[in-house]
């Protein structure tokens, strides 16, 4: 029986292969560097220099998109990020549990859209800053897992990105203080240096008159890359643009799709 194909490795050009065999025989530098075992995995995938296993390759690209196909840098960028997960203990963070009564509701992974990407749904309306933020570690954690749960649902095979969705429905000026600023800045630096080249889309709907000021503090902290994956939504046309990705049996009722989501049987939290 012959092994399944790699249709993200079949798409690489000659270029990117050759910097992609350039970084691999990095990897015991990079391992070295960041103090991590020889054995080390990242998301579950060997970061072995003989490895034939091609989702090494897809992962290592990411590092190497990141930074513009500059070899050094992406070596640079890949001993950062080991170095930062194993710090922050990054591989524990799917054991852990958080406060259902506190995180539910404002962040999950539900379905995936028409490329067969998993959904990330944040919804910022429903949020107690006091809440959310006063453990800003506890967040932290919280919102790595969500996205290391999003990760885990890739097979580096045929899916590799994920699409997220950021809901400001009933969000006010003054409930986007210094606090809910922090928490944005600090999300949105970690995922940036550690989580590379995740992101296919970053959709944003129902943003208030005065969102373009958060997209300015934002993109203060992302690269032009990054910028370009964003969609900005209006209210009325929310369902629309989530359909084009989304087919409506995977898009929740609350956007006008046909899926339930456990716990917002009742709600209506898409539509201002």
């Amino acid at each position: 029986m012959s092994e399944a194909r790699n249709s993200i490795v079949d798409k690489f050009t000659n270029d990117e292969k050759k910097a992609i065999k350039d970084l691999k025989e990095l990897l015991p530098e990079i391992l070295n560097g960041a103090n991590a075992p020889e054995n080390y995995t990242l998301w579950e995938v060997a970061l072995d220099k003989d490895s034939k296993d091609e989702r090494l390759d897809v992962i290592l690209i990411k590092f190497l998109r990141a930074r513009s196909f500059d070899v050094n840098k992406s070596k640079e960028m890949m001993k950062k990020c080991i170095e930062w997960r194993i710090g922050f203990n990054a591989d524990e963070l799917l054991t852990e549990t958080f406060p259902s009564s506190i995180f539910a509701k404002i962040g999950f992974i539900h379905k995936h859209d028409k490329e067969f990407r998993p959904v990330t749904y944040n919804l910022y309306g429903r949020i107690n800053n006091q809440e959310i933020f006063g453990n800003m570690d506890q967040f932290i954690r919280w919102r790595m897992q969500l996205m290391e749960k999003g990760i885990k649902l890739l097979d580096f095979a045929n899916v590799d990105q994920m699409i997220q969705v950021h809901d400001y429905n009933l969000v006010t000026y003054s409930s986007y203080d210094k606090t809910a600023k922090q928490a944005s800045k600090l999300v949105t630096e970690i995922m940036q240096e550690n989580y590379p080249e995740f992101l296919a889309v970053k959709l944003f709907v129902n943003i208030p008159w005065w969102g373009e000021w958060i997209f300015k503090f934002i993109s203060m902290f992302l690269s032009e890359q990054t910028k370009k994956k964003f969609v900005l939504t209006s209210a009325d046309r929310v369902k629309e643009i989530m359909l084009a990705l989304i087919d409506e049996e995977n898009l929740p009722t609350f956007y006008g799709g046909k899926s339930v989501v456990r716990g917002f049987e009742n709600d209506n939290i898409g539509s201002t």
